[in-house]
């Protein structure tokens, strides 16, 4: 599950909370608030596939339901159609693509997935039900995830290693595809000895095949120097702004250097805190110790860095009293390329709860 987070700004605010409870019922605006309950799908928890989904919804690459009483939920064990499959697909890699692809009858221009199953087709990685129609609301099976997945990642991950021997794989269309993504480890079979490829996949299904395609990608990984980057001048940048009180300019650097979940979140936490200012609170950071920056890992597409080692002193003064404690910007960051190619952080690990769970 997620859990806030410790640095610089929940300290700020936290103090706020303390020093004027009243007002700080404020920052609980429904817009913000509802914007960050939609990365806390409710239907997930103790699920088999709970990192992976949590990922994809913190990335910003699968969106919940949402009920008619708010509450947001996944329903990873419902089975996904070929449009939902498709477009999933299509923003998680982030293809693009002008041509026009195959003209398929029931796809219609302007629906929802009318432009990924364009892009997608274009590209050589769907093929229609028949040569006019996709079937967008057909439920999509195992051995056709397989088959999509193996052709979109085909130009960045290498498929070697040893075949999965499924004793209910017959030969058709599927499967050297379904071989291929068990060489990889893409798909380990509904069994040890079976893959059940004519079944429905599930949505939780879908994004772990995803994922585990995504990470890895190699053929154009990104320089550590550029991932580390974003990691200092987030930091920088965001206590330069907290130093001169200067909330409009922290939104603006939680825009440049955020995205997803933690963008959301961040954006939660200090809307509407500029009217502690009038309270007579100030806020003052003292760097003490830099960061030392490792990357954990890294695909063509996400990356994981691991800051240790900062300190800071951040000394708040209420009413004229100062009071200084210590803070951090420790922690595990996830960090995802964006459509112009810049890189951004949309979760983290607080450095507490390495052990525990996302933020």
């Amino acid at each position: 599950m997620k859990t806030f987070y410790r640095n610089s700004l929940i300290l700020f605010l936290a103090a706020l909370f303390i020093v004027f409870p009243f007002q700080a019922s404020k920052v609980s605006a429904a817009s913000a608030e509802d914007a960050v309950n939609a990365y806390y799908p409710g239907d997930i928890d103790e699920h088999w596939a709970f990192n992976e989904l949590d990922n994809f919804v913190s990335a910003d690459l699968l969106k919940g339901y949402v009920g008619q009483d708010g509450e947001v939920t996944l329903k990873p064990d419902l089975s996904i159609s070929r449009a939902e499959f498709v477009s999933i697909l299509v923003r998680a890699i982030g293809l693009t693509s002008t041509e026009a692809g195959k003209t398929f009858a029931d796809v219609p221009a302007g629906k929802w997935y009318s432009e990924p199953i364009q892009i997608a087709s274009s590209l050589g990685i769907v093929n229609g039900l028949t040569e006019t129609t996709f079937g967008p609301n057909e439920l999509i099976k195992r051995g056709e995830i397989a088959t999509m997945v193996v052709r979109a990642f085909t130009a960045s991950v290498t498929f070697e290693g040893e075949a999965k021997a499924f004793t209910d794989v017959p030969e058709y269309f599927a499967t050297p595809f379904i071989k291929q993504a068990s060489q990889a480890g893409i798909v380990r079979g509904a069994t040890a000895t079976t893959f059940k490829p004519y079944a429905n996949a599930t949505r939780a299904e879908a994004v772990v095949m995803i994922q585990r395609a995504l990470d890895l990608q190699s053929s154009d990984l990104p320089e550590d120097a550029a991932l580390t980057a974003v990691i200092e001048g987030y930091e920088t940048e965001e206590v330069a702004a907290i130093n001169a009180l200067d909330f409009a300019k922290l939104g603006e650097v939680q825009a440049k250097y955020m995205s997803g979940y933690y963008l959301a979140f961040n954006q939660y936490l200090y809307e509407d805190i500029e009217s502690y200012l009038d309270e007579g609170y100030s806020i003052k950071m003292e760097k003490l110790t830099p960061q030392k920056l490792e990357i954990v890992s890294k695909s063509n597409r996400f990356a994981v860095v691991q800051s240790t080692g900062s300190t800071y002193n951040v000394t708040e003064v209420v009413d004229g009293e100062p009071s200084t404690n210590p803070s951090s910007y420790d922690g595990i960051y996830y960090l995802k390329k964006m459509p112009d190619n810049s890189w951004k952080i949309y979760s983290f690990y607080d450095d507490e709860d390495l052990s525990g769970e996302a933020e």
